[in-house]
Formats: structure tokens, sequence, C-alpha cells
């Protein structure tokens, strides 16, 4: 079964950088040394959640913080101007501010915080947390580029703390290049061309007024953040150098385990305690006055439990909520928990993603350049693809609603680009068609980029090598090179299909767009078509969220038409409530209707529902 720290692993591998920023493939790495005691179940008012992903960082803008046990944390501690909901379409919290498109030429949007908005800590949100995010996303003031080493890992942390790095260009606000404007409570950010994900661009992330204390020593909270803001708008190198390195690792869960008071945050919960790799405890923000307040006075979140120990956990009773990977073996157990009620669900989309380039079996350089018959190849060998078969042998029976996955573009949402392709089983005779019209007699060998220590992604494999066999594929494994994340992005000529799970982005559009158009920064497979480019160069253009639908059904089109990639169906995932199993004495019972957990999407608030009053 799929690791849920791969879906993280994906996110970083395929973040190459734009003219600001370069490939961000930093390894996931749960730090131990846990020094408190576990919480006691004897707790009322208290939920107890387990997951199998830990709290890395409190700031969503680093490789860290976008890592889904980070994502979990943060949706129940910040709350901001918008959030994703599971299609990719944006929500609004007007309790939190408004968010208005006043100008599309050019394109100019401004932000104006409610009053209401606070800190953890008392002190308002202002336009100066918006004016560091902006500082941070945008580059401008970047003046030290990252360098990676071949795991993904940063190998100039020296220059990057003598310089000015906040290392975290966003795809949309590099296009932001003004320095914003303020006027008293609203900040207005002026877009040099169109950018299709404004909406969700831009939003409070961290807390300027302690950047300004731990960077530049300012005692008062709101003169630190005027004085922040004062060193981004004058932009002084020397206070800037000491913002960046504050920004970039003062966030992270090792550092505010030290300093916990320094997680200062603005949804319904605010941080307690920090175990950096074991758990997060969560306690009622009283300075919170927006929509959906806490309903517990404390959530624990655990990541120190491996599957079957979290679903022993629930039956005796210490934990009230588990979302363990879903096995054979943890459904079973979950089946003797007396009273336990299990839900399972998809998560991630799995894929099938056919390398385009590196000399390959699909590549038009292999055919002499002729890119109708590699089309012809690549499409041959996804109709050889029983997609009916993999879910019915080998997802049904952990998820039994399970489905073909049909939609392309699953990081903008689980059903965006519409039904494409084809979802019945294999089509045999079409592939053998298209294999004799493009004149391939000789068989076709398929290195597959895949994780094989995933049962199910292994029995997957299996299913595909032995139907491919029937038309002259030769499909086996790829030999890795320096890892999947890293070979995924650096070593096209070491595989011809990557079996991956594609979660949702937090920029949507723009996931789509650095994809799948030629050139793009995470287009991992030599994708180069121009009914595709033609495609996205319209998407590129549309600032109207109505129209986005319509353009991303024309790119999918042409990604189906092209042989580029097949979807086959979403990761099984499971989550537990305790429900009535092994009450003790003081404990407060879990919630009855807890969805299973997404933690491929790019925002979880909507998990969390059942942790809010309504």
């Amino acid at each position: 079964m799929v690791r849920l720290d791969e879906v993280g692993l994906w996110r970083r591998a395929v973040f190459k950088g734009s003219r600001f920023g370069v490939v961000a493939l930093v390894a996931l790495v749960a730090v131990g040394g846990c020094t408190q005691e576990a919480p006691q179940p004897d707790r009322s008012g208290t939920v107890v959640v387990t997951v199998g992903m830990p709290f890395t960082s409190l700031n969503s803008a680093t490789p860290e913080g976008r890592a889904p046990g980070s994502t979990l944390v943060r949706s129940l501690v910040q709350a901001g101007f918008v959030s994703l909901d599971q299609d990719g379409a944006a929500v609004f919290d007007e309790g939190f501010g408004t968010v208005e498109k006043v100008s599309d030429s050019p394109l100019t949007v401004t932000y104006t915080i409610d009053p209401a908005a606070t800190w953890s800590d008392g002190t308002s949100v202002t336009p100066a947390d918006l004016l560091l995010e902006w500082a941070a996303r945008s580059g401008q003031l970047d003046d030290v580029t990252p360098e990676l080493d071949a795991q993904g890992g940063i190998s100039n942390n020296d220059e990057l703390d003598a310089g000015v790095a906040f290392a975290a260009a966003s795809p949309a606000l590099v296009q932001a290049q003004q320095v914003p404007t303020v006027d008293g409570a609203t900040l207005t950010l002026v877009y040099a061309t169109p950018v299709p994900d404004w909406q969700v661009a831009l939003d409070v992330n961290v807390p300027a007024h302690v950047v300004g204390q731990t960077a530049l020593g300012v005692e008062d909270p709101t003169e630190a953040a005027a004085a922040v803001s004062k060193a981004i708008v004058d932009e002084d190198k020397e206070a800037l150098s000491s913002i960046s390195a504050a920004w970039r690792t003062d966030f992270d869960a090792d550092a505010l385990a030290q300093h916990v008071d320094q997680a200062v945050t603005t949804g319904p919960y605010s941080v307690d305690v920090i175990v950096p790799g074991d758990r997060v405890e969560l306690v009622r923000n009283d300075e919170y006055e927006g929509d959906g307040a806490a309903s517990y006075d404390r959530v624990v979140v655990r990541s120190d439990l491996e599957p079957l120990e979290q679903v022993e956990a629930l039956a005796a009773g210490t934990v009230d909520v588990v979302a363990p990977t879903d096995t054979r073996d943890v459904l079973d157990a979950l089946a003797e928990v007396t009273g336990a009620d299990v839900r399972t669900g998809g998560d991630t989309t799995l894929q099938l993603q056919v390398q385009a380039a590196g000399v390959g079996a699909f590549d038009p350089a292999t055919y002499g350049g002729d890119a109708t018959v590699a089309a012809a190849v690549r499409q041959a060998f996804l109709l050889t693809v029983p997609r009916d078969a993999l879910v019915a042998t080998v997802v049904a029976p952990l998820w039994p609603e399970a489905v073909v996955a049909s939609a392309l573009l699953p990081t903008v949402g689980p059903d965006a680009g519409g039904d494409v392709a084809p979802s019945g089983p294999a089509d045999i005779a079409g592939a053998r068609r298209l294999l004799d019209e493009a004149g391939v007699t000789e068989p076709v060998a398929v290195h597959v980029l895949v994780n094989t220590t995933d049962p199910l992604r292994a029995a997957m494999l299996a299913l595909i090598t032995a139907s491919a066999s029937d038309v002259g594929f030769e499909v086996e494994p790829y030999a890795p090179v320096a890892g999947l994340g890293p070979d995924l992005v650096g070593a096209p000529e070491a595989w011809d299909v990557a079996l991956v799970p594609v979660p949702q982005s937090d920029l949507p559009v723009d996931s789509v767009l650095s994809r799948w158009r030629t050139g793009g920064a995470t287009n991992v497979t030599g994708w180069s078509d121009a009914a595709t480019d033609a495609a996205a160069a319209t998407l590129a253009q549309t600032i109207d969220p109505d129209a986005v639908e319509d353009q991303l059904a024309a790119v999918a089109e042409s990604l189906d038409a092209g042989g580029a990639v097949l979807s086959l169906v979403r990761q099984p995932i499971v989550v537990a409530t305790r429900g009535s199993a092994a009450p003790t004495a003081g404990t407060t019972p879990a919630a009855p209707d807890v969805e299973p957990l997404e933690l491929g999407r790019a925002d979880l608030t909507d998990w969390w529902a059942w942790a809010r009053t309504s």
C-alpha cells in the first residue's frame, strides 16, 4: 500500500523552479526525540487523532509546510481569505476579509482584512502579514538561489543565510512584480500578466510581527510588523537577510518545539505542544471570532503509531479517530473493534504518465523522429491497461465503492478534465491494430517507474504487464538511478511510464499549465503537443473562474488524443472512529461523521468539520 509520505514526495519531486527557483526535492524526515509523555485517555473535552504523517512546519510556502501532515494541522490552526474545496474551487471566508478583482487589465486584486481577524496572541492581522507573504513568494527580493544535491536537499545553506533568500517563489506571485500598496486595512496587488489562480495566489501565512521580533529584535508586536514592512518597501538587504532566514526556518517543527509561543495562528485552534515526529496538541483559540469555532478544548494529532498500532489504540479507547494506511490487515483488525465506525474512500489519483522524451519506447526519436508512430505506440500501450480489472481485483477489496478514474487533471480536482478516457476493459484488438498500422512489429520494452514496495502498485504492475504482453509490450520496473523522486524529474532516459499518485495542487490551474505545456516547470515527461499548447495558452489567459472548466476540458482532450496520460483509480483510504468502542470514563466521544482523510488534498479544512461548530 502507498505510504502517505509519497504524496509529499510527488509534490516536491515535480516542483521545478520558475526563473526565481529550482527543483525542490526535499526529503521528508520525521525527527525523533519524544520528550513528553503521551496524553492519557482520561481527558474530558479532548479528542485524539492518529495519522501516518508528522507535522513538520507551520509555513505553508515551504516543502515541509506543504507536506500532508503539516497541511492537516494548519487546517485547524490557520484561517485566511480563501481555501480550496475538493473540486479545486475557491471558498472565501468573508469573516476574515474580502478578495476582490478590481481590474482585468492589468489584473489588479485587493485584499481587505476584517477587524475581527486576530492572531492567537491577540495581535491584529494587518496588511503587513500579506506584504511579508508577497515578499517571500514573489521572488522579487531574493538575491541567492538554492542549490540542490542529487537527492534534492539544499547544499548551499550558508549562502542562503548570508543573502536574501526566501527561496519560495510562487508561479503565480512571480507575476506580481510591483511592491503592493497599502491603504489602511487594504492591500492592492497588481499582476504583470494574467494569472488564472489569482483567487488563491496570496493569503496570510506566518505572522509578520513574530518575524520582526525574532529577526529584527523589535519587541512591540505592532512596531515589529511595521519594521518588516519598512524593510520590504525600502529593500533593506541587511534586514531582509535576517527576515528571510527567519521566515524560511523559524516555523519548522523543531524550531517551534523549542519556542511554541512563536507558533502564532489565526484559526479556531492554536498550538500548545509540539513533539517533532510524535504529536501536536492544539487548544481552543479564544481570540478566534470567525465561523466554525472549536468544538473541543484540545485536539491531539499523533503520528507516532504504525497502522496496526493505531487500531489497537482505537480498541483500547486511548484514541478517538484513526486514519491508518488502508490494507487488508488493517481492515480485518478494524472489523474486530467492537462499535467502531469504519469508512473507506479514495484519495490521490494513481496515473500512468507516459515519457515522451528520453529516447525511450514512446519518444519520436526512437522511430526516426516520426511523431505519428510514437503517438500510435503510446496509445496502443494505454489501450492494453485493464483498468476495470485493476479496480475490481486490486482496489475494490479495500474500497468497495472504487471506480475507474477517468478525469486526467486531478491536480485541480477529482473530476477535473471531464470523462475523456474510456473506462472499460483493455482493448487488445485496438492496440494490435494501432501497432500494425504504425508498422511496429518488434516487441517494445517499457520500463515503469513505480514503487514496487507498495503491494497495491506492485499488483497493478503485474496486471498491466500481463495484459500488455498480449500485444508485444515487454513491461518491467525501471532500474533506479538516484531514487523515485529524483528520477521522476532528472532521469527521463531511465523510464518510459511512471505509475504515480497525483495530489491536488494549491495553485490548481498553474499545476496544469506547468505540467503539460511544452517546457513547463513541472513537465517531467517531455510532453510537447501543439493542441495541448494551444489549449493551455487559452487557459493561461482565463481569469474568469467560471470559464476555467471548459478550458481544462480542452487540455484534457488533447492529452487523451495524444496518449500522454491515463488515470487508473483513486488511492484507497480508511478512517475509523471509536464510536461506542471501549469508552473510558472522562473521555469525549468521537464525532460520528468523520469522513475519510484525503491527505493528498491541498486544503483539509473541510475534513475538520467535525472538530468545529456548525
